[in-house]
C-alpha cells in the first residue's frame, strides 16, 4: 500500500490543494487557518456550443496543392475550420468552472496540517488548537458526491458558503455568451442547506447542493452536483444523490471507499525503489490515474475533474490526441490498471461515425477513420490549427494503445471487435495519402510533425519520421494481428509491402552520420516540446538499439542533436517522455535525472504538476506556473515502470533503466507484454530473482537478468533446467510461474 503524504498548508491556491477524485467528480481542498476552500468540478461538465466544421474543400487533394503553391489565404480559410456557432456564441466548447464550497472558521485559527490518504483515497486536516480539530473528506465512487467529517470543538460554529464561479474571467465569459448568473442557495430555506443552480443555454442545468449535519462536536457535511433539464429536476437529482448519502453516513461512505482503494493497491503493481521523488511520483500517479478515469467515467481529459474555479480552463481542458490523452494511459499498462483505459474505449466507439465522415471528406474513402487532435467530448473540433486538423498521428496514437492494450491482456474479442477494425481504418488513411516512386518505394508527399513550426506554411514536409515511425507500427501491428485471427487476404498482403518499401524515417547524413530528421530537409534545428521524430523509439518500438549496431548508432546521434537543442523549450509533459526515451537507451542516470528535474520544475507545493515551469532557468515556457495539466502525473509513473522493466523490439528486459545507487529495488506484479506479471527484485547491485506469471497461453522472451550469470529457471508445473542463453525463449500455459534465479544461487 502507497503512504499517506504530508501537505503543506496554507495552501494558497487550487491547484495546492489535496486533491480528490473518482473520474467522474473531483475535489481539490485548500486554504489557510481561516478558511478551508473545497473547489469542486464534474469531467462532464461542458458549455457544449461552439467550435468548427469542415467544409467540402477541406480535401487532401486540396491542401496538397494550396501547400505546394504556398497560397495561404485558402490553406487557412478551410483547414482551419468554419465556426458552427452563432456570432453571439462561443468559438469552441469548453469544460467549465464549477465553483467551490468554503467553510469559515474562527479568526486567528493557526494554520491546519494535511494529509492525503492514498490507501483510503481520504483527505485529512487537522487544526493543531488546544483541542484539535479534524476534517475528513472522500468521495463516493460512482457518484458526483463529497462527504465532509468535522470533529472538534470547532465544529459548532462552522458554516458552509457556497461560490459560485465569481472571478472576472469566468463572469466575462459568462456575460459574452448568454449564460446567466448562478442563483445561490445558502438562506433561501435553512441554514443547514444551501447550493447553487446554474442555468447553461445549451446543456442541462447543473444544481450543487450541500447539506450539514451537526450533533455535539461532530458535523457531516454531503456535497452533490447532479445535472437536469430544467433546475427543479437538477435539484431533485441532487437531493436523491443527498438522501442516499446521509442514510449511508460518512463512516459508511468512507469505508465503502476505503474498501474500493484496498482492490485498486492490492491488484496494481507494487514498486519499491530508494529514491523518494520518484517513489512519490509513482504512487501519486497512480492515484490520480484512478481519479481520472475509471468504466463509467469520462476518458481522461488535459484536467480531468480537477478544473478549477477562477478562470476558464486553459485550452478549454479538452481532449488533445498528440500526446496529451495518451499520456494519461501509459501507466496503465506496466500497472496493471487496465480498467482505467475502458472509458477511452468507450469514448472512441462512440466516435466512430465521425472518424468515418472525417475520412471520407478528406480522402473520399468510406472506409478510413480520422481524429482532429484537438476535440471536445462529442468529438467537435475545437479548430485553429490547420496542422493539427491534418495530424493523423493522432487517430494512429489512439490505434496503438489499442495494439497495447491487446499485447498486455492477450484480449481475442477485443482484438477482434475493436482493435484490428480501428488499426485497419487508421492505416486505410495512410495508404491514401502514400505515394509509390519509380523505385517501388513509398512515401508521404505531406506530413507534419506534431507542433513542429506551430501553425507555419513552413510546418509540413516529406516524410515525417513521425508519421513513418507511426506507419510501421501500424504495419506490423496489423500483420501480426490477422495471424491471431487467421486473417489472411490482400490488406495483409499490401501492408507488409508497405512495411518492407517505406522508409523508418527521414534520416539523412548532417555532418556526423546519419540522423533522424524532423523531415525530409528539416533537421531539429531548435528545443522543441515534442519528441516526435524519436517517436519510433518510444512509443511505437521501431528501433532495436540494443540488437541492431545501426540502429544504436542512429540513435545516440539523433539524441546527441536533440541534447545539443536543450531543454529551453520543454513543458511539463514532455520531460516523463524524455526520460522513457532515456530508459529505453538503458541508460537510466539520466532518466532518473530528468524526473527529478521534472519534480523541482514542474510540480506545485501541491504536487499538481503544472505544463509551464514553476521555475525559472530550465525552459523559456515559465510564464503561467499555475497551469495545471494532469497527463504528466501519469507520465512519470509510466517512466519509473520502464526503468525497472520494459519490453522492446519482442524482448523483455528487467532492471533495465535503473541508477547505480538504486539499491535494493523490488516489484511484484508488474504487467508485461504478452500478459505476463513479473516479480523481480535487486540488491547489492545484483538481480536476486525473478518471477513470471502467464495470464494467458503465450511464449516468453527475457533478456537474462542476472548479469552474466547462468540461469535457473523452475516451473510451477515440475520442470527446472538451467541455460546460459543471452535471451532466454519459453512457451508458457495460462496459469503457469517460473522462478528465475542465478545457478550460483543457493
Amino acid at each position: 500500500m502507497p503512504r499517506s503524504l504530508p501537505w503543506r498548508f496554507p495552501a494558497t491556491t487550487t491547484h495546492d490543494g489535496i486533491p480528490l477524485g473518482n473520474g467522474l467528480f473531483g475535489a481539490l481542498l485548500w486554504g489557510d487557518g481561516d478558511a478551508l476552500r473545497m473547489t469542486i468540478n464534474r469531467a462532464d461538465y461542458w458549455d457544449h456550443r461552439g467550435g468548427v466544421a469542415f467544409g467540402p474543400e477541406a480535401t487532401y487533394t486540396n491542401l496538397r496543392r494550396w501547400l505546394e503553391a504556398g497560397d495561404e489565404d485558402n490553406l487557412r480559410r478551410v483547414f482551419e475550420g468554419q465556426g458552427l456557432g452563432r456570432p453571439d456564441e462561443p468559438p469552441r466548447p469548453t469544460r467549465l468552472p464549477m465553483g467551490r464550497i468554503d467553510l469559515s472558521l474562527p479568526e486567528n485559527t493557526p494554520h491546519p496540517t494535511g494529509e492525503l490518504d492514498m490507501a483510503a483515497g481520504a483527505a485529512r486536516i487537522t487544526w493543531p488548537t488546544p483541542v484539535p480539530t479534524t476534517l475528513e473528506a472522500v468521495p463516493s465512487r460512482g457518484r458526483a458526491l463529497l462527504a465532509v467529517r468535522m470533529r472538534g470543538p470547532g465544529t459548532s460554529i462552522i458554516q458552509p458558503a457556497s461560490h459560485p464561479p465569481d472571478a472576472a474571467p469566468v463572469c466575462d465569459y459568462y456575460k459574452s455568451y448568454g449564460i446567466p448568473p448562478a442563483r445561490i442557495l445558502d438562506g433561501e430555506s435553512r441554514n443547514d442547506r444551501g447550493g447553487w443552480i446554474q442555468e447553461l443555454p445549451a446543456d442541462p442545468t447543473l444544481a450543487v447542493v450541500w447539506v450539514l449535519h451537526r450533533q455535539d462536536d461532530e458535523a457531516q457535511l454531503y456535497v452533490a452536483a447532479e445535472y437536469g433539464a430544467t433546475p427543479d429536476e437538477a435539484l431533485a437529482r441532487a437531493g436523491e444523490t443527498l438522501s442516499w448519502a446521509e442514510e449511508r453516513g460518512y463512516a459508511g461512505l468512507a469505508d465503502d471507499e476505503a474498501a474500493w482503494w484496498r482492490r485498486y493497491w492490492q491488484k496494481a503493481a507494487r514498486i519499491t525503489v530508494p529514491d523518494a521523488a520518484l517513489q512519490e511520483l509513482y504512487d501519486l500517479g497512480l492515484y490520480k490515474l484512478a481519479g481520472l478515469s475509471w468504466p463509467g467515467t469520462p476518458a481522461a481529459s488535459l484536467q480531468g475533474p480537477w478544473v478549477e474555479e477562477y478562470r476558464m480552463p486553459p485550452w478549454s481542458a479538452d481532449y488533445h490526441f498528440n500526446i496529451n490523452v495518451q499520456e494519461c494511459y501509459w501507466p496503465a499498462f506496466g500497472a496493471n490498471c487496465l480498467e482505467a483505459i475502458e472509458p477511452l474505449w468507450a469514448m472512441i466507439g462512440d466516435w466512430e461515425p465521425i472518424l468515418r465522415r472525417n475520412a471520407r471528406l478528406f480522402l473520399d474513402i468510406d472506409d478510413g477513420l480520422m481524429l482532429n487532435h484537438a476535440v471536445d467530448d462529442r468529438c467537435t473540433t475545437m479548430g485553429g490549427f490547420w496542422t493539427g486538423a491534418i495530424d493523423h498521428g493522432s487517430t494512429a496514437w489512439v490505434a496503438q494503445l489499442m495494439w497495447q492494450y491487446y499485447l498486455y491482456t492477450q484480449d481475442r474479442r477485443f482484438l477482434a471487435d475493436t482493435a484490428y477494425p480501428f488499426m485497419a481504418g487508421v492505416m486505410r488513411v495512410y495508404e491514401a495519402m502514400l505515394e509509390r516512386s519509380s523505385d517501388g518505394a513509398y512515401h508521404l508527399p505531406v506530413s507534419v510533425s506534431p507542433e513542429y513550426g506551430g501553425s507555419a506554411m513552413w510546418a509540413w514536409g516529406r516524410n515525417a519520421s513521425f508519421q513513418l515511425a507511426i506507419i510501421h507500427y501500424l504495419c506490423r501491428a496489423l500483420v501480426r494481428a490477422a495471424a491471431v485471427l487467421n486473417i489472411e487476404d490482400g490488406d495483409v498482403a499490401r501492408w507488409r509491402d508497405i512495411a518492407m518499401n517505406t522508409p523508418r524515417g527521414s534520416i539523412a547524413d548532417l555532418g556526423q552520420g546519419d540522423e533522424l530528421q524532423l523531415w525530409d530537409g528539416q533537421p531539429l534545428a531548435e528545443s522543441h516540446r515534442h519528441h516526435s521524430h524519436l517517436a519510433g523509439l518510444y512509443p511505437f518500438d521501431l528501433f532495436d538499439p540494443h540488437h541492431s549496431i545501426d540502429d544504436l548508432a542512429l540513435l545516440r546521434r539523433s539524441m546527441r542533436t536533440w541534447t545539443r537543442m536543450g531543454m529551453g523549450a520543454w513543458s511539463g509533459w514532455c520531460l516523463p517522455w524524455a526520460a522513457i526515451l532515456w530508459a529505453r537507451m538503458h541508460q537510466g542516470e539520466r532518466a532518473a535525472l530528468i524526473l527529478h528535474e521534472f519534480w523541482h520544475t514542474f510540480m506545485t507545493s501541491g504536487r499538481a504538476t503544472t505544463h509551464d515551469a514553476t521555475v525559472p532557468g530550465l525552459t523559456v515556457i515559465d510564464g503561467n506556473a499555475d497551469v495545471m495539466q494532469i497527463e504528466a502525473a501519469m507520465g512519470a509513473a509510466a517512466a519509473v515502470i520502464e526503468m525497472v522493466l520494459h519490453t522492446a523490439a519482442g524482448t523483455m528486459y528487467l532492471f533495465p533503466a535503473v541508477p547505480a545507487s538504486w539499491d535494493p529495488i523490488r516489484f511484484d506484479g508488474v504487467r508485461a507484454e504478452g500478459a505476463f506479471l513479473v516479480s523481480a527484485e535487486r540488491r547489492g547491485g545484483l538481480t536476486r530473482w525473478a518471477r513470471v506469471q502467464a495470464t494467458a497461453p503465450g511464449a516468453l522472451c527475457l533478456a537474462a537478468p542476472f548479469d552474466g550469470r547462468a540461469t535457473r529457471i523452475t516451473s510451477s508445473r515440475g520442470a527446472v533446467r538451467e541455460t546460459y542463453d543471452m535471451v532466454i525463449h519459453q512457451e508458457m500455459a495460462a496459469g503457469e510461474t517460473l522462478y528465475l534465479t542465478p545457478v550460483d544461487s543457493r
